[in-house]
């Protein structure tokens, strides 16, 4: 008589757990999606903001939010440290627009992994503001032209010296005293390699006119050496800018956005720059001749020069600072780990390559 009693038992418990399972998908069926504050700031062609939000990072996050089961609510902000902030803060839950992963961000919010890689690039107007005067200065900043000048004016100083030392007993255009003579010297020697000959004071000693005619053989030499890589280089800024990579950018005045990881880098390297707002005020400074060259994102810079400065701006060199971007969330949210899991599947169904092709027209 105990078993079916048992069974009887076995049946009833077993019906309750089925009941109260079904109950419970029941209601997580009616449970609404959790919602979330997502910050973001206009940084085209990650977001824009008008006439409505779009962009690559939109998208990115729209699926995301697909996959984790959550609504979104938009919080538009002016600039990558203010959606920081409001993270940092708990106004929002989420930041995602072009936000580089940098070691004093990951000191106040925590990131996924990265969707998008980038990297800083340079553009400039390709022409030099300032004109001639400028190229010329830059010169000095050359070692090809530097190095061979220095050599010139080293020779000058010691063919001086020689020159003044065995004229001065018995040539009143060299006086003995040295601050008066090596002055004339040093006039004479330069006078000498510039136009070919003595020109401006008689040289009396067998060993002076030795010198003098082997110094006008050297230093002529030397003077058409440097005077050709002077214009070489010329020609080059002429034809290609003054601008062509990062080496170049000590010498030039260069623009950034204030509070990025353009400005960390170029503080880094000691390379003097001033900042603005935005790229559309910095980009546009430049076009109007305040800057030579604007060091920014890579994929904003080159959606810039195509679209709002087509014709003004061009970019130049090679990339440089690789600059990945990713989600932020506040340090220690559990939502790092599902936007995490939701980017892995998107990379590995291929996702996240149809998005970046659809807005940058080609691969990842």
């Amino acid at each position: 008589m105990r078993r079916p009693r048992i069974h009887i038992y076995l049946g009833i418990a077993l019906g309750l757990l089925l009941s109260g399972g079904v109950a419970a998908s029941a209601q997580a069926q009616d449970q609404p999606a959790r919602e979330l504050i997502v910050a973001t700031k206009p940084l085209e062609p990650f977001v824009f903001v008008e006439p409505e939000l779009r962009g690559f990072s939109i998208d990115v996050w729209d699926e995301v939010a697909t996959r984790i089961g959550a609504e979104t609510v938009w919080d538009q902000r002016d600039s990558v440290q203010e959606i920081l902030d409001s993270v940092e803060s708990g106004e929002a839950d989420v930041a995602i627009a072009g936000i580089s992963i940098t070691t004093s961000r990951e000191m106040v919010v925590d990131f996924s992994h990265p969707y998008f890689s980038s990297g800083l690039q340079i553009a400039t107007t390709g022409s030099e503001d300032g004109g001639g005067l400028r190229s010329v200065l830059g010169l000095a900043t050359r070692r090809d032209v530097l190095v061979p000048l220095a050599g010139l004016v080293g020779l000058i100083a010691v063919i001086s010296h020689l020159v003044w030392w065995t004229e001065r007993s018995d040539n009143p255009d060299f006086p003995r005293g040295y601050r008066e003579g090596i002055w004339e010297a040093i006039w004479w020697s330069t006078v000498n390699v510039v136009t070919g000959g003595e020109a401006v004071k008689d040289i009396r000693r067998p060993l002076s006119r030795v010198l003098a005619l082997m110094w006008m053989i050297v230093g002529l030499l030397l003077m058409a050496y440097v005077t050709a890589r002077a214009t070489t280089v010329l020609t080059v800024q002429e034809l290609e800018g003054s601008i062509n990579g990062l080496d170049d950018l000590s010498s030039n005045r260069v623009l950034t956005v204030q509070e990025t990881a353009a400005t960390e880098f170029l503080t880094s390297r000691s390379i003097p720059f001033d900042t603005r707002r935005d790229i559309t005020e910095a980009m546009q400074s430049m076009v109007d001749g305040e800057a030579d060259a604007v060091v920014y994102d890579s994929a904003v810079l080159a959606y810039r020069t195509n679209t709002d400065f087509s014709g003004q701006a061009e970019m130049v060199g090679s990339l440089f600072a690789p600059d990945p971007y990713g989600i932020a969330v506040a340090q220690g949210s559990e939502l790092r780990e599902d936007i995490n899991e939701a980017l892995l599947s998107m990379a590995a169904d291929g996702t996240l390559d149809r998005l970046h092709f659809q807005w940058f027209g080609e691969e990842r």
